[in-house]
């Protein structure tokens, strides 16, 4: 089976991290804006964190790495993470979403994240960006989203999935291969509280003038279960290519607008925890630390942190869906 388009992105470039990153650690990132965060806890209490990245810079980056901290009220370290942002070459002003997964607790007396949120045990989630270099490859800018709607999928194996389903046209003279669509989803407060993304598109490659179709869901977030704090009311694409890569100074990018849906806005509701961006207080020490820590896991657990999963279901309930009939 075909490796995802974002799986593929996220080993490449962690597998080359750990050749390159050391003498680049004191690489820039203050141009790197953290748009938007939250978390959530899924059905078997794992709790993962989703966002957006702005690249504030005048250089094309690439990779960009965050990592993520749980802590406690008292500011005892709960658990850390690491994940890099979903996209390759990321051009100024361009925005991309992130997902970073945590592993269970240790402390936790039932194993999951659920008895220590409900014992006021978590009381912030903070992510730092830790790696942003800049480039001068950038890519072929003219794939360009022609149109998109939104649904909640209400029958089969996807019952509750947020859906997005669009074309894309190739504007430009090139030919692009190996194209996904990556995407964050919002709530109606404007935080990111879901992302997506889509294998490598079929065709494989889309010529000048021609159009393409895809379909792409919010991981996780079953629309006729989360609370309404979760439920999506707009969303945010990007077109991502294999190729071509080109070279130079990058076309300025505009922002793509949030997509409305056509779907009711949710009730009024607290909106899931919003973090800031607070990369610049890292020192050498932790950002070595943080080295170590990228390249053994790029190395031994990139595969387990991205696994291909249905739109509202998480590994776990992956592998319990071999078994079982999960909604």
């Amino acid at each position: 089976m075909r490796k995802s388009a974002v799986y593929f992105f996220i080993a490449l470039s962690l597998l080359s991290l750990g050749l390159t990153l050391v003498p680049h650690v004191f690489s820039q990132t203050q141009n790197i804006k953290i748009v938007s965060y939250s978390y959530y806890t899924d059905s078997f209490g794992d709790l993962h964190v989703v966002g957006q990245v702005q690249n504030d810079g005048p250089n094309v980056v690439n990779p960009v790495i965050l990592t993520g901290s749980i802590y406690s009220p008292g500011g005892v370290d709960q658990a850390d993470s690491y994940t890099q942002v979903w996209v390759a070459y990321l051009a100024p002003q361009q925005e991309a979403p992130f997902y970073m997964p945590f592993p269970q607790p240790s402390n936790s007396p039932d194993g999951t994240w659920y008895s220590l949120i409900n014992a006021g045990d978590i009381s912030n989630v903070d992510v730092s960006v830790v790696q942003a270099n800049a480039t001068s490859s950038y890519q072929y800018p003219d794939l360009k989203i022609t149109s998109s709607s939104a649904t909640i999928i209400s029958s089969g194996n996807y019952s509750g999935a947020y859906m997005v389903n669009g074309v894309i046209q190739n504007t430009g003279s090139q030919t692009a291969t190996n194209i996904t669509v990556v995407g964050a989803f919002y709530n109606s407060t404007g935080t990111v509280v879901g992302v997506g993304y889509t294998n490598y598109l079929t065709p494989a490659t889309l010529a000048p003038s021609g159009t393409l179709s895809f379909q792409i869901a919010a991981l996780d977030l079953n629309q006729s279960q989360v609370p309404s704090n979760l439920k999506i009311t707009n969303y945010a694409l990007l077109v991502q290519t294999e190729l071509p890569i080109l070279q130079g100074t990058a076309p300025i990018i505009t922002p793509s607008p949030e997509s409305s849906s056509s779907l009711s806005s949710p009730g009024s509701s607290s909106s899931p925890q919003k973090g800031v961006n607070s990369n610049g207080s890292s020192n050498s020490a932790a950002l070595y630390a943080v080295v170590i820590v990228i390249v053994i896991l790029a190395v031994a657990g990139t595969t387990l942190a991205f696994s291909r999963r249905k739109p509202h279901q998480t590994v776990k309930a992956q592998r319990k869906a071999r078994k079982d009939s999960m909604i």
